[in-house]
């Protein structure tokens, strides 16, 4: 006798399941492939999706389709400046970044504008999102973030990145203000 049963018995087993395994990864394919985008999650993000969560969050970011990037107006409770976004597809990456927040020539003199440098590098040692950039040629100072889209997009993941980067950039100006005018760290 053989174990559990007859040799045919068990290839026809096998067969039979061969095809139901092959049935249902095809529907699990097909489902992947046409799930269709919710008001919430996008599989594809584009720039499109991102200002309708703007929007629908209550911001008024300004967007032209086919511009390339959204812009928006922020006004804090320690500084007025600007947010870019723009989409990297081919890196599946949206990035963020402050505009008008601070410059180089901000800096009193040389002191101070090396405090306000060691300042940038001590704010980025303690942050978790967004980092603290200089722009080389103009001498700008910005705050960036990135999120990575290879898996889509939720607007509350995005809002929450969003909004971070917003707070951040406030509650840190007045600490970067201050060590540009020589006040120290």
């Amino acid at each position: 006798m053989t174990g559990c049963g007859p040799s045919r018995l068990l290839r026809l087993e096998n067969k039979v399941l061969e095809h139901e395994l092959t049935a249902l990864q095809t529907q699990v394919d097909g489902l992947q492939k046409h799930t269709p985008a919710s008001a919430d999650f996008v599989t594809e993000p584009t720039l499109e999706d991102v200002h309708r969560f703007l929007t629908a969050a209550g911001y008024k970011p300004q967007y032209e389709e086919g511009s390339g990037h959204i812009h928006l107006e922020f006004e804090g409770l320690h500084t007025e400046f600007s947010v870019n976004i723009q989409h990297f597809a081919d890196a599946d990456v949206l990035f963020l970044a402050t505009g008008d927040y601070l410059s180089l020539s901000d800096a009193e003199d040389t002191d101070a504008l090396m405090l306000m440098l060691v300042q940038i590098a001590a704010l980025n040692y303690q942050l978790l999102l967004g980092k603290f950039q200089l722009n080389p040629e103009s001498g700008d100072v910005l705050l960036s973030t990135e999120i990575i889209l290879e898996d889509g997009l939720g607007s509350k993941t995005f809002l929450r990145a969003f909004e971070q980067l917003l707070q951040t950039a406030d509650q840190r100006y007045p600490d970067l203000k201050r060590a540009a005018a020589g006040g120290g760290i």
